[in-house]
């Protein structure tokens, strides 16, 4: 039998690897990407350079576009963030300052994939002329990367019914990894599918988890070395968190490594009890790479339970941390944790970026991250030291019993969002940050999820900015009590305060001096990817606003919104390539959920547009239009009725209370065939549903009842004596242990 190393965070001794420019020029070449280039003379300055190489960058990714000799006709974008790296920086000038007015849609790609819980962030993956995108329920469609053109569709027809998936954050995929002739994608179900490239045919499938117990996948893979890196999700739901590396020919297991050290392992003592069988920390971003030294870095979650620490005393390795683990093993070579003991859900989820920082005349291989507490961290990227340095700043104790870290880390650079509430509305308790949830609620910014999220930041070698989608000021309730009450350990997921006045930020960091450099304020938080072209940033809005941002000012020079069917919210993650000399940027406009459900002004609708922009073409007027028809995975999505404000006539009254997502009481009895009025009284701070599975298919609330409001729940008990569950049908809340029996004794 073939050995596996399953992983329990055991440490390898780190070498310092100095790697001359010829050696890392090699490696590149050696783990590189894309056809072959017609470039000119090589006249890049050393920085960028230095950045580039050694990342399994592109071998034509070191030449500019506007070097001397013939021009670069075809770049792709090969994996997540364009370079293993994760960079997502694309060195071509067609689109550049004084002509990206000219910017048209040149195709439109709709999936026919949508619907009010999905979220369209697929990264698009072009390699060779062949686009791979995936959609909101993991299907994967490969198109013509020039034209829109559907080529192929693979149709996961063996995915259980989304509505059983304990899905956190609504219907999503964040994009394929393509690499040995094959095309990866980790699917909602937990499994990891290899599809033949040229065909769409599943060549394996494994289970990286099991689905029944509440573990999902939304990730990009990576793939490199023939190896395809996944992890998964789940770390709301008292899950330990794990990444594994599976052989990209066979779908063997090659290596797990788990983010909760277990007895014997280092970082095991920083977890109180058996706490670790639980502890969270799971990897749900895609991890970067850097070839040269052999490292593979992710990036892990929210310790568990996500607001009280109460049976967790401790750090809690290696949550809320960059870890960098040997790639051809899964050990560990080193960590550094963003925050200890996370009790306000300030996971480190936004994926890293590799790149050379000049400090005190020195290059230095570097690894940039933003964390979602609104810092930003840069640290040697060979040992995990800082760059900038950290402190470890006193912070506000709290109860005893949730056993705060007295200390937080904070770097040297300027922080990427407001750390503070602004104004404090009457009647409400503000606190600072850190201050531990408790049973008073506390307002705090950063939120549960104003910082920085899944999508990734850039890096551009020209300017020395990282671009970064920051999220925004968006105070939250924080409130926990000790009891714990549901998976999240917590009473409350967080709330928003009516009346505080929430904007978005996109940042761009100067990583030579640590300052921001420029950012722009926009109406909501900003959740999307970014690409670099050259002296361009593209990134998207909420409200389905695509920017191209001069890279060096901040400017904004060309803006795209449309109101065409299909057409949603710009959170996706743009792309950039060029085939037979054409630049081509794009992006996927299908809206984010989270943002749909919490902007004030209700944006981010959904949509399943993939929209490719271009300069225009010779002959060519109009877009090409193309729509897939792809076979629907079964979402169970419940049948709404309308909330009434009293019982009708005759109906036998139940009445419910919800706080801290729970229902009280959590059973009742009525009578086969009888008229039922549920009255759901919400006397929590968090928005409260109900929806009740009949024979017929669930049932539920339109809408959702919001604090201190009440509603009536009408329907006719199913005619058959037995139990039947109800429970939240917003969001993951049933999940989290909002449910309960209704109990249907015979007619009289």
């Amino acid at each position: 039998m073939a050995l596996v190393s399953i992983v329990e965070a055991s440490i390898v001794e780190t070498k310092i690897v100095e790697t001359s420019i010829m050696e890392k020029m090699a490696i590149g070449t050696k783990h590189g990407w894309g056809r072959t280039k017609q470039i000119g003379s090589l006249t890049m300055t050393l920085v960028i350079a230095l950045a580039l190489v050694g990342l399994g960058v592109a071998r034509h990714a070191v030449t500019p576009a506007h070097a001397g000799g013939a021009p670069i006709a075809e770049l792709d974008w090969p994996v997540y963030g364009h370079d293993l790296g994760g960079m997502r920086y694309v060195d071509t000038d067609q689109i550049n300052r004084s002509t990206v007015a000219g910017l048209k849609p040149a195709w439109i790609f709709h999936t026919n994939v949508m619907n009010k819980e999905t979220s369209f962030e697929s990264q698009p993956i072009e390699v060779g002329g062949t686009l791979y995108v995936s959609s909101p329920h993991d299907h994967v469609f490969a198109l013509d990367a020039a034209t829109g053109a559907l080529t192929w569709t693979y149709n996961p027809s063996d995915m259980p019914t989304l509505a059983n998936l304990a899905l956190c954050c609504g219907q999503t995929n964040r994009g394929v990894a393509v690499g040995g002739g094959k095309v990866f994608i980790a699917r909602l179900d937990a499994n990891l599918v290899a599809l033949d490239a040229r065909s769409g045919k599943v060549a394996w499938q494994v289970a990286d988890d099991d689905w029944h117990n509440k573990w999902t996948e939304t990730m990009a893979p990576q793939y490199v070395d023939g190896k395809v890196i996944v992890g998964t999700s789940g770390g709301e739901l008292r899950k330990r968190g794990h990444v594994s590396a599976y052989d990209a020919a066979t779908g063997r297991l090659l290596w797990r490594f788990y983010t909760v050290p277990g007895p014997g392992a280092p970082g095991h003592e920083t977890w109180a009890g058996d706490s670790w069988r639980n502890g969270g920390a799971t990897v749900w971003s895609t991890p970067n790479v850097d070839p040269a030294l052999g490292l593979l870095y992710i990036t892990t979650g929210n310790a568990s339970p996500d607001e009280n620490g109460s049976a967790r005393a401790g750090k809690n390795l290696y949550a809320n941390s960059i870890v960098a683990l040997d790639l051809n093993t899964g050990h560990l070579r080193w960590h550094f944790q963003e925050v200890h003991h996370d009790l306000w859900d300030y996971d480190s989820v936004q994926p890293t970026h590799l790149f050379t920082l000049v400090k005190d005349g020195r290059p230095v291989p570097a690894i940039g991250h933003a964390n979602k507490d609104g810092n930003y961290f840069v640290l040697d990227r060979r040992t995990g030291a800082p760059i900038y340095p950290v402190t470890e700043m006193a912070v506000p104790a709290g109860p005893a019993w949730q056993h705060a870290s007295p200390t937080q880390p904070m770097p040297a650079t300027e922080a990427l969002i407001p750390q503070t509430v602004e104004t404090t509305p009457p009647g409400v308790m503000s606190a600072p940050m850190f201050t531990p949830p408790q049973p008073h609620p506390l307002l705090i910014q950063p939120g549960y999820e104003s910082g920085p999220e899944w999508g990734a930041a850039a890096y551009s070698p020209r300017t020395g900015y990282a671009y970064i989608p920051a999220g925004g000021y968006e105070p939250w309730l924080f409130h926990a009590m000790r009891p714990q009450v549901n998976s999240l350990g917590s009473t409350a997921v967080g709330a928003k305060v009516p009346g505080i006045a929430t904007y978005g930020l996109f940042d761009a960091m100067d990583t030579t001096t640590g300052k921001i450099a420029w950012r722009i304020k926009v109406p909501n938080k900003t959740v999307t990817g970014v690409a670099v072209a050259g002296d361009l940033v593209f990134w998207g809005q909420d409200n389905g606003q695509f920017d191209a941002t001069d890279a060096r000012t901040g400017k904004t020079l060309w803006t795209f919104q449309s109101s065409m069917p299909g057409v949603g919210g710009a959170n996706g993650s743009p792309a950039v390539y060029m085939i037979e000399g054409r630049a081509y940027v794009v992006m996927a406009f299908g809206g984010n959920l989270r943002e749909r459900a919490d902007a004030p002004n209700k944006t981010s609708s959904p949509g399943d547009a993939l929209i490719a922009f271009a300069l225009p073409a010779p002959g060519q007027t109009q877009p090409h239009m193309v729509t897939a028809y792809p076979q629907q995975v079964p979402t169970g999505l419940p049948a709404m009725v309308a909330p009434l404000q009293g019982a009708p006539a005759g109906a036998a009254v139940v009445t419910l209370l919800t706080h801290d997502l729970n229902y009280y009481p959590h059973q009742f009895t009525v009578r086969a065939g009888q008229r039922v009025a549920v009255h759901l009284v919400n006397t929590g701070i968090e928005p409260s549903s109900i929806a009740v599975q009949l024979p017929s298919g669930p049932l539920a609330l339109q809408g959702m009842v919001k604090p201190h409001e009440d509603a009536y729940f009408v329907f006719d008990a199913p005619t058959r004596p037995g139990t039947y569950p109800f429970f939240s049908p917003l969001g993951p809340q049933k999940f989290f242990g909002m449910t309960g029996v209704m109990t249907v004794a015979p007619a009289p």
